[in-house]
């Protein structure tokens, strides 16, 4: 693998957050072991390929208090960033790079192993190949979704970085929401400070749509 310093890397750590999980602050914490480098957590505002029908504030308050836990680890390394808020519309992870690009020689979007399951639906993902690196995590027991993307992505797939030392981490935030309407707890799944708020959010949001969920 490459050897990145912290003074020219960045890792971007973006997601729906929808809502933030003990998995997201697990694979940051090995992350930032694994990697030299600055991090930026972004909530996504308005996701290409799902809708996200939780307000972005309140998710992005959830994931402030789920990230408060590395206020003692490598805290001048972390930065949380709303920048998808005051983007109109659907913003895409090539123009993040490309902000990045500005101020760092080299971007990383850290990014679980079933983004390559959709890789190809991605915008522009060619080109977001060629001007960064994807440093992707488990998310399947025989890894096969690593293999598509060998696949799919041919030459390309020498700018994938594999964490396959990382934990696989069995939690979904859809599975989270599946949880709290069937009534079933998600104690240890998030955060004990945003337990009770995204318990009660999506079972407000829940009600309200009639039983249906629009993601």
């Amino acid at each position: 693998m490459t050897s990145f310093s912290k003074s020219d890397t960045c890792v971007i750590f973006g997601g729906s957050f929808n809502p933030p999980h003990i998995g997201h602050t697990v694979i940051l914490s090995y992350a930032l072991d694994y990697f030299n480098a600055d991090f930026y957590i972004i909530p996504t505002k308005t996701p290409p390929h799902k809708v996200v029908d939780i307000d972005f504030d309140k998710r992005f308050e959830w994931v402030m208090k789920s990230f408060k836990c590395f206020d003692t680890y490598k805290k001048n390394q972390i930065f949380l960033w709303d920048l998808e808020k005051h983007i109109f519309g659907v913003n895409y992870a090539i123009k993040n790079v490309e902000y990045f690009r500005k101020y760092y020689s080299n971007t990383i979007i850290l990014v679980g192993e079933d983004a390559l399951g959709n890789i190809e639906k991605w915008y522009k993902y060619e080109e977001l190949l060629n001007i960064t690196t994807f440093a992707i995590y488990p998310r399947t027991r025989d890894g096969s979704l690593y293999k598509r993307g060998q696949q799919i992505l041919g030459n390309l797939y020498s700018n994938v970085i594999e964490l396959r030392d990382f934990p696989l981490i069995e939690i979904s935030s859809s599975d989270i929401r599946k949880r709290i309407v069937e009534g079933k707890s998600i104690i240890g799944f998030v955060d004990g400070e945003i337990l009770e708020d995204v318990t009660n959010t999506y079972l407000m949001h829940h009600k309200s749509h009639g039983g249906n969920w629009n993601e």
